[in-house]
């Protein structure tokens, strides 16, 4: 943080002041001023910055918290996510954001949508080839403790595999008919 000048502008996904050490993050507007965000941090260690091409607009992504800004304002354009812990850049400048159960795909305008829940407790091995992620989710079903692998179509929304699925429309294991 800096020591002199004007005081960092606390930025959270609530808009609740916020003064713990954070995420210290310099801008600067379109009229040569400058100013300094402090952001909440989330509960990974991922932190990065990401330029749209599209637009001015970065994504700051502050200990797996997720900001779209605009270099100009103080407040985010959007927040979501708390435990992203990897980017991946896909062929058609979308961004794919792991986190434990689920990813979350970025569009190129700072847009965003939310797969369906892959894995009970964690994703690895995270491979994106021809708008298709692969990779493995973690079963702690059952005391298995297995990893099963899945593929996710970035186009089709299509979720192939994986270790978390629905019980809706089946019958519960703990009733008796």
């Amino acid at each position: 943080m800096p020591t002199y000048g004007p005081m960092y502008v606390p930025v959270t996904d609530n808009g609740e002041p916020f003064y713990s050490e954070g995420f210290p993050v310099r801008f600067y507007k379109n009229d040569g001023t400058e100013w300094v965000a402090n952001f909440q941090p989330g509960w990974t260690y991922l932190k990065e910055i990401i330029e749209f091409e599209k637009t001015q607009n970065l994504l700051v992504m502050a200990f797996g918290t997720c900001y779209i800004m605009n270099p100009n304002d103080t407040k985010p354009i959007r927040v979501f996510g708390v435990g992203y812990s990897d980017i991946f850049s896909v062929s058609n400048d979308r961004l794919v954001l792991q986190d434990q159960t689920d990813l979350t795909i970025v569009e190129p305008d700072g847009s965003h949508w939310h797969t369906e829940r892959i894995s009970w407790d964690g994703l690895a091995e995270i491979k994106i080839e021809n708008n298709l992620v692969t990779g493995l989710a973690f079963n702690p079903i059952h005391d298995a403790d297995e990893w099963v692998a899945f593929k996710y179509d970035l186009d089709t929304k299509a979720l192939t595999g994986g270790s978390y699925y629905s019980f809706e429309n089946k019958k519960p294991w703990w009733k008796v008919w």
